[in-house]
């Protein structure tokens, strides 16, 4: 083994690959070519003298020294990170910074008015907001790109060394465009949405796909013809204006545009849909005080509601 060859670019190549367990959409992620990122685990195989992936035909399995190396270079890479940050905080003292990840039914209402309510108090406030699924979130909270991720409880699997405040539940909701043949319908039946395309969340990663599946499955309805799947709530509404799709929505994303009157809830009953919403952290270390803050922004957000 020749540590003198390891470099962070092989970390971050495992660590990708490692979350995507694709080489094509890893190469997408790093904005690399395959064989680059192909040549790149080859690179680190040598220098640990181990092979670290097997290939499949639909993607790839990390071996178990596989396995054991993604652990440890997803700690080295938040470590960094998390040392270049209190190295920013010190330089610029004054300013508060944090990184966090939201899911559609944040980002659209109540972490707006949380981060509003923080820049008043903290005129130097530098937040970035990240969007993705669920499981893309996860992988960048544990590696430390993150800070906090809001948003529905993810998959068990993506929740390895995180831990989950939950803050409140909400349902999924069945939304269409004002005028939609199933709008003002008394309890249609659900067995009509096979006439529609239907608008759902993105497979991998997110417990919220699998409620709208469930769902649907647990009633003798299997997805329709026309199924699009989409984390994007612009993209959603702008596709509902257009067309008689109907989206199966977190109620946190759909709610301005209802009551702004730019979708109707259609009437039929989702309450067993309700899941858990909050806020999810690393186990490790404490959060940093621009994490914390915002915490309280949003505690404070859900009060004055």
């Amino acid at each position: 083994m020749n540590f003198d060859r390891l470099q962070l670019r092989h970390l971050r190549c495992l660590a990708t690959v490692g979350q995507e367990r694709n080489l094509v959409r890893a190469a997408k992620a790093l904005a690399l070519t395959q064989p680059a990122v192909s040549k790149t685990i080859a690179e680190l195989e040598d220098i640990v003298g181990r092979q670290l992936l097997v290939r499949r035909r639909r993607g790839v399995d990390l071996t178990a020294a596989g396995e054991v190396l993604l652990r440890h270079s997803v700690a080295t890479l938040r470590g960094l990170r998390e040392g270049l940050s209190l190295a920013l905080d010190e330089a610029e003292g004054e300013q508060l910074r944090v990184v966090v990840g939201a899911l559609p039914n944040m980002a659209a209402g109540l972490l707006p008015e949380a981060i509003a309510l923080l820049s008043r108090t903290h005129p130097q406030l530098r937040a970035r907001v990240v969007s993705g699924t669920n499981a893309q979130l996860m992988t960048q909270l544990r590696q430390g790109e993150i800070d906090l991720v809001v948003g529905r409880l993810a998959q068990p699997s993506a929740m390895v060394d995180l831990s989950f405040l939950q803050l409140y539940s909400e349902p999924l909701l069945l939304v269409a465009r004002p005028g939609h043949p199933l709008a003002g319908r008394s309890a249609p039946p659900l067995s009509s949405l096979a006439d529609y395309p239907l608008v759902v969340p993105v497979k991998q990663g997110t417990l919220v796909r699998d409620t709208a599946d469930a769902f649907l499955f647990a009633r003798g309805n299997a997805l329709p013809g026309a199924v699009i799947e989409a984390t994007d709530t612009s993209f959603a509404l702008g596709l509902l204006r257009r067309t008689d799709a109907i989206w199966f929505a977190p109620k946190g994303a759909a709610d301005s545009a209802l009551a702004l009157g730019e979708l109707v809830r259609l009437d039929i009953d989702t309450s067993v849909t309700d899941g858990p919403v909050g806020i999810t952290q690393r186990r490790a270390g404490e959060p940093g005080d621009g994490a914390r803050r915002l915490i309280e922004a949003i505690a404070q957000v859900l009060r004055d509601r």
